[in-house]
């Protein structure tokens, strides 16, 4: 699975692209910390799934799942957000995001959502467990 992760704090990214390259399966195809650089890097790239932060250095990842989701409406996108509000989970589910976390504490959570996503390999065994057993 590639992932694009779009994220505008430097550490945050680091962060999340450390725990993504600890998933079997998962690669990190591209980073992005604004919204034109993640449109532009998203369209290009194909990810099968995006991790976006809301809040970018030149807008909010909304205007992201603007731009790309109607051209890609099958990529996955997980939604962070320092800001988990009611309203910004809402307004992200109803732009096309299918899972809206909290930064402060559900970062955990990451590598389990996309190993979910992960189609099935040879034999129906999923293709994060078969590299796990390697």
């Amino acid at each position: 699975m590639n992932v694009f992760v779009v994220e505008d704090a430097p550490q945050v990214r680091s962060r999340l692209v450390a725990l993504l390259q600890a998933v079997a399966g998962v690669q990190v195809v591209g980073e992005a910390d604004t919204v034109r650089s993640a449109v532009a890097g998203i369209l290009d790239t194909s990810p099968d799934a995006v991790l976006l932060d809301l809040q970018l250095l030149d807008g909010n990842g909304l205007d992201v799942l603007a731009a790309v989701k109607p051209q890609r409406p099958d990529m996955h996108v997980v939604v962070l957000s320092n800001f988990a509000t009611p309203q910004y989970r809402d307004a992200s589910l109803a732009a096309g995001a299918e899972v809206f976390l909290d930064k402060s504490h559900d970062f955990a959570r990451l590598p389990s959502i996309l190993q979910g996503w992960l189609p099935p390999r040879r034999g129906g065994v999923p293709a994060w467990q078969s590299h796990q057993s390697r």
